[in-house]
């Protein structure tokens, strides 16, 4: 019996000599300095962030960061989100040991906290560089912890910097103009150079990651001067104006039968004079009075004898005795419960329907029965 053991003893060792070993070692979680700004100018501030990397119940951690005292100056530290984004509260104490250009860091979980799995920002420093040149930010003392207070295995590198000649060139900014318009509120559209401050007059306007920002502005009636600065963080500066003109409403006032109108209050002779339609009720006019007071465009094409109105981005096309018109390409009846309303030619006078060109063009028709007057006000209040 005992041979028996012993030779199952000997096959199980050989065995195991045989089989691959699957003991898994601990991974190092990796530490790491990285700067915020892309460059780094002479006598500005700039961030560094701490960085940790695939981390494991990270309860709390400590370390040192070692600078040159000639290069960069310490100015304070800003909390980062990675030990606290479940709303555990944190422990930060710091304290900078300028003579010997070391900080020394410490952050850590309160409580009974279990620890953080994963990658982010344990914090930011935020130096202020004093000279040109090359410089190294080193870590020294690192240690991370668990929430049982056991060593967490980890490395850390060091962060070599360039800081460059202070930056002396204001921001790129381009600023779109807008067009004259009749609304109340504009949108100044425009780009600068990432992380700049925006202002519209004195009012600070929130930029996107890229530099570019977008914000409304009320208008009076009249001209708009805007003033739009741009501020990189040395403090250079770009201004561009910006004029933006609101438009008066236009006001058109039409007789029946009148060879007149009124557009804002002058006096505007017309061709001939409006009249309604007696088999549909509805007023014809010729509609050029109407279309070059909202700076539209009106043209006519004999051979077809179509007429053809552009005002911005509408197209409106009608012909002659046909009941449907085309706006913007598409087939639209003129008026739905006068099926046979069409443009005329009395008199060797073009008449278009009133309201179904003033309306699709984006004004509003009035109408005072007593006085027989239209009133046409575009654009639509």
């Amino acid at each position: 019996m005992k041979k028996l053991i012993s030779f199952l003893s000997v096959l199980c060792i050989a065995f195991l000599a045989l089989v691959p070993s699957f003991t898994v070692l601990a991974a190092e979680t990796k530490v790491f300095l990285k700067p915020v700004e892309e460059k780094i100018y002479s006598d500005t501030e700039f961030g560094i962030q701490i960085h940790i990397q695939e981390v494991e119940k990270l309860w709390a951690m400590g370390l040192d960061v070692i600078y040159d005292v000639e290069k960069v100056a310490f100015l304070r530290a800003e909390q980062g989100n990675f030990l606290s984004s479940d709303q555990t509260t944190v422990l930060m104490p710091i304290r900078n040991r300028e003579d010997e250009g070391r900080i020394v860091f410490g952050i850590s979980r309160t409580k009974d906290s279990p620890g953080m799995d994963g990658t982010g920002i344990v914090a930011t420093f935020i130096f202020k560089a004093l000279a040109t040149g090359d410089t190294v930010l080193g870590i020294d003392n690192l240690i991370l912890k668990d929430p049982a207070l056991m060593d967490i295995k980890s490395k850390s590198e060091a962060l070599n910097l360039t800081i460059l000649e202070k930056d002396i060139d204001p921001p790129v900014l381009t600023v779109e103009p807008v067009p004259p318009t009749y609304a109340e509120k504009a949108t100044i559209i425009g780009k600068t150079e990432p992380k700049a401050i925006v202002k519209v007059d004195d009012r600070e306007v929130t930029i996107e990651d890229d530099g570019s920002f977008k914000y409304e502005v009320t208008l009076k009636a009249g001209d708009n001067l805007f003033t739009i600065t741009s501020q990189d963080k040395v403090g250079n500066i770009t201004k561009v104006s910006l004029t933006i003109t609101r438009k008066k409403p236009v006001i058109i006032q039409l007789t029946i039968g009148k060879k007149q109108a009124f557009v804002n209050g002058l006096l505007v002779p017309i061709d001939a004079p409006p009249f309604i339609d007696k088999a549909s009720g509805r007023t014809l006019i010729p509609i050029r009075v109407i279309v070059e007071s909202i700076e539209g465009q009106i043209n006519w094409e004999a051979k077809e004898q179509k007429v053809t109105i552009i005002k911005d981005n509408i197209m409106i096309e009608l012909w002659i005795n046909k009941p449907i018109a085309q706006i913007n390409g598409i087939p639209t009846p003129i008026d739905i419960q006068s099926p046979k309303l069409a443009p005329k030619i009395v008199a060797g006078r073009t008449f278009l329907p009133l309201r179904f060109v003033a309306e699709n063009l984006g004004a509003e028709v009035g109408y005072e029965a007593k006085t027989q007057t239209i009133t046409v006000t575009y654009p639509k209040l």
